[in-house]
Order: C-alpha cells, then structure tokens, then sequence
C-alpha cells in the first residue's frame, strides 16, 4: 500500500513537470526571434551594347524659372557625369529636362531613337494592384523578364515577388523600379539619389555595375561616398535664381 501511494505522488509530480515544460516550451515557440532574411546582394545583368557613339543629348541656354539656369551640357555615349549641388539647385530638374519630362526654355537637341530611362526620386507604378513579379514582367515583355529574372538581379527579395506593388513600401518600389532601368538598360541612364533605400553593401555593389555599364550615366546625389567613390565629370549646378536672375 505505501508503495502504490508513493508511486502515485512521484507519477503526479512528472506530469506536472511536463506540463509546465510543455508550456514553457509553447512560450519559447510564441516569443522567439525569428532569423532574419539574408541581405540582398545585387547581381548586374548581362549588360546591353550601346547603340553607337558621338553626342547623344545636347543642351543651349536652358531655363526652367524658379529652378534651373543651364548655358551648355553636352551627353556623349560613354558619359559618366555627376551633378551635385545644394538643396534647390535644380538637379533633379536638369534629370527631367534630360529625361524628357520637362519641357525647359532653350534648345534641346536629340539623337533620333534614343532610348533614355530615369530614376526619380518618387516612384509610381501604374498598376499598384500587380505583384512586383507581374509588374516586372509587363513592363519589360515576357521575352527580356525571362532573360534577366527579377528575382537574379537581388534588388527584390525572394518573399515580396508575389507581393502586390501598391503594398510595398517606398524604398521596395524604388529598387523594383532600378531593377527594370537595369534588366533593358537605355542609351542613357539617369539616376536620382540612387543609393536612397540602399544598404551600404547594395550600394557598394551598385557603384561597381555602373562602370561595366556600356551607355552614358549621369547620376544626381547628396551621398558623399558615392561622390568619393565613383569616378565621372562632376557638374556642380549653384541655387536656381528666381525670375529675371541668373543662377
């Protein structure tokens, strides 16, 4: 008889002990820091050849009033130019003006067929109700999204392909937009800030890519290593000068 009470106080007090383990390892389960996503490492595509050489884009006595004073900007084929400039100088208006997007005072001059692609600071897609996938694959054509998957490029990660445009976050919209510039690369390539939205080895990664790209770049930024780092023309553009001023 004392066993069989002995037995049964040392029976009570292991199934307490597991149901307390239980729940403890139920809390460890609910409250455990989940292992974060591996960083995008970004991958350059197979570049395209540039369609020929000479001046691709030539601007005289450019004016947009309130916001750019240009005398002269010529683009070649092989560019690689770096405006800078304080707040309020006008380069991403001069980025626009190249671009297409603004139509300044002045002359603007050209070459027939040529393909330019901006990156602007604020990113819009047309259709925010596409995944990142179905957004990559329409504007490029399903033949250039097979050649040079969205998802070999490392600009977006692997979980927000199927993740719809307009639920992405600013700096998720930019690089989706940097990866379609970079998948068909232009004749002439225009950046805004476009280590915005970048962690330091994206950037670092970036930067390499932009010498092995064979058309013009010209890239608009604040960002003091990649003026250190990258090697191009500088243009430095002074504060735009109101009506009837000169900058």
């Amino acid at each position: 008889m004392g066993y069989g009470r002995r037995t049964g106080r040392v029976e009570k007090q292991i199934s307490s002990r597991v149901r307390d383990a239980t729940r403890r390892l139920a809390e460890l389960e609910r409250s455990q820091v989940r292992k974060p996503p591996e960083p995008l490492r970004f991958r350059a595509p197979a570049l395209a050849a540039a369609a020929g050489g000479g001046v691709l884009l030539s601007l005289r006595g450019i004016r947009v009033p309130g916001r750019l004073t240009l005398g002269r900007l010529d683009v070649s084929a092989t560019d690689r130019l770096l405006v800078t400039g304080p707040n309020g100088a006008g380069k991403s208006t001069l980025l626009a003006v190249l671009a297409g997007h603004i139509d300044p005072e002045g002359e603007v001059s050209r070459r027939r067929r040529l393909r330019v692609g901006l990156l602007a600071q604020d990113t819009l897609f047309a259709r925010p109700d596409h995944t990142a996938a179905q957004a990559y694959e329409a504007a490029l054509g399903p033949g250039r999204a097979a050649a040079v998957p969205l998802r070999s490029l490392g600009l977006v990660a692997p979980r927000d392909l199927a993740t719809r445009v307009g639920d992405l976050s600013a700096g998720q919209r930019r690089r989706l937009a940097l990866a379609l510039l970079l998948a068909d690369p232009p004749d002439l390539l225009l950046l805004d800030e476009p280590t915005n939205h970048l962690s330091p080895a994206l950037a670092d990664e970036l930067e390499g890519a932009f010498g092995a790209s064979p058309g013009a770049i010209v890239v608009a930024t604040h960002d003091r290593w990649l003026r250190s780092r990258w090697r191009a023309t500088e243009l430095r553009l002074g504060r735009a000068a109101g009506p009837g001023g000169h900058a």
